[in-house]
C-alpha cells in the first residue's frame, strides 16, 4: 500500500525510466521548446494538463503523458516525437475529460483501467487497490524462497487485482496458487487478469482463513491493509478513491497482520514461510508478532526507497 505511482501499462512506457520519478514541479523541458503550436497540439495540451494537475499531483507531467497516450492509443515516446501533431475533436474531448476526473482526484490507473506490475498489464478498477511498485519486493522474496521446491503450494490472502499471485505463477509455472479475497468484485478483477495472461490460479472468496480448507502450504504471502483507522494519510492524495478495506485495519493498522500471523501455523508445513508486506514504521511490531507466534529466521527486507517493507519468518 505504499504510494509511489510510477509503473504504468507496458504500451504506455517511455524509453527513459527516470522520467517516471517526477517531482512537484511543472515540467516544461519537453513541452515549451520550438515554434508556435496550435492550441490542440500534443505539446500545448500537455502543457495545459501539467499546469492543471500541478496542485493535486507530484507527478503532473507523467500523469498528463499517460492520460494523453491512452486517448491517442500511442506510447509516450510518440508524444515526444510528434509534439506538433494536432488532436482530433474526439481525442481532445477524451483527454480533457480525463484531466477533469484526475482533478477529483481519481487515480490514473482507474481512469485508464490498468496498471503494470512485474511486467504484466493488469486490469484495475475502484474495487481493487492500485498495485504499487514497492510490492514487487514481496514477489522477489517468495520466488527466492521457492527456488528449490518442486511444485510449491502457495496461499495468497487479500489478492485484489491478483498481482502477487499472478506474478508468482508467471515466473514459477509449476507452483500451485490459491488466492483469496473478501471482495467478490476484487475477485472478478483478479480472475479477469488471470484469463488475460492465461495463468492458472485458483481464487476463493474468504475473510482471511475463514473458507480456506485445511492443508499445508509452503508459503503464505499477503499484502494486507495496514494503515491505522485514524491516520490522516488516508485522506491524502489518491487514497480516498481507493477501497478503504484494502488500506486500513483497526485502530493500530496491525489487526489484519496479527490475524494472518496467528493463524498461519495451521496452514503452513513444517518448513513453510510466512511473507508479509507492512508499513515502513511497523517493522518492530510485525517481527515481534512473528516471534511471539513461534516463527524462526525472522527478518525484514527494505524496498527500493530503503524503507522496511517486507517481513518474513519460517516455522523452523
Amino acid at each position: 500500500m505504499s504510494i509511489r505511482l510510477n509503473s504504468w501499462p507496458i504500451w504506455l512506457k517511455k524509453f527513459n525510466r527516470h522520467d517516471d520519478q517526477v517531482g512537484c514541479a511543472v515540467r516544461t523541458d519537453d513541452i515549451n521548446s520550438g515554434g508556435q503550436e496550435a492550441p490542440n497540439s500534443i505539446k500545448k495540451q500537455l502543457e495545459w494538463a501539467t499546469k492543471t494537475l500541478f496542485s493535486i499531483s507530484c507527478s503532473a507531467g507523467l500523469d498528463s503523458e499517460v492520460l494523453l497516450a491512452f486517448c491517442l492509443q500511442k506510447n509516450r515516446t510518440y508524444l515526444l516525437t510528434w509534439p506538433e501533431r494536432e488532436l482530433t475533436i474526439d481525442q481532445l474531448e477524451c483527454f480533457q475529460d480525463l484531466i477533469r476526473k484526475r482533478l477529483q482526484p481519481q487515480p490514473v490507473a482507474y481512469l485508464i483501467g490498468s496498471r503494470e506490475f512485474y511486467s504484466m498489464e493488469l486490469n484495475t478498477t475502484p474495487s481493487t487497490l492500485v498495485p504499487r511498485p514497492e510490492t514487487e519486493l514481496i514477489v522477489d522474496t517468495v520466488l527466492d524462497l521457492i527456488t528449490d521446491i518442486d511444485s510449491p503450494k502457495i496461499l495468497e490472502m487479500g489478492t485484489g487485482t491478483g498481482a502477487i499471485a499472478l506474478a508468482l505463477k508467471k515466473y514459477q509455472p509449476e507452483s500451485n496458487l490459491l488466492a483469496t479475497d473478501i471482495s467478490q468484485q476484487a475477485l472478478e478483477v483478479a480472475r479477469s487478469n488471470a484469463d488475460k495472461h492465461d495463468l492458472n490460479v485458483s481464487f476463493l472468496e474468504s475473510n482471511w482463513y475463514q473458507h480456506v480448507a485445511p492443508g499445508k502450504f509452503d508459503v503464505i504471502v499477503s499484502n494486507p491493509p495496514y494503515i491505522a483507522a485514524d491516520d490522516p494519510y488516508l485522506s491524502q492524495g489518491d487514497l480516498p478513491a481507493e477501497p478503504l478495506m484494502a488500506l486500513s485495519s483497526g485502530e493500530t493498522g496491525l489487526e489484519a497482520l496479527e490475524i494472518i500471523i496467528q493463524g498461519a501455523e495451521n496452514y503452513l508445513n513444517n518448513s513453510g514461510w510466512l511473507v508479509l508486506e507492512h508499513g515502513y514504521n511497523q517493522q518492530v511490531q510485525v517481527t515481534e508478532m512473528l516471534v511471539k507466534y513461534g516463527f524462526c529466521n525472522v527478518k525484514t527486507l527494505k524496498d527500493f526507497n530503503e524503507l522496511p517493507r517486507v517481513s518474513l519468518g519460517s516455522r523452523k
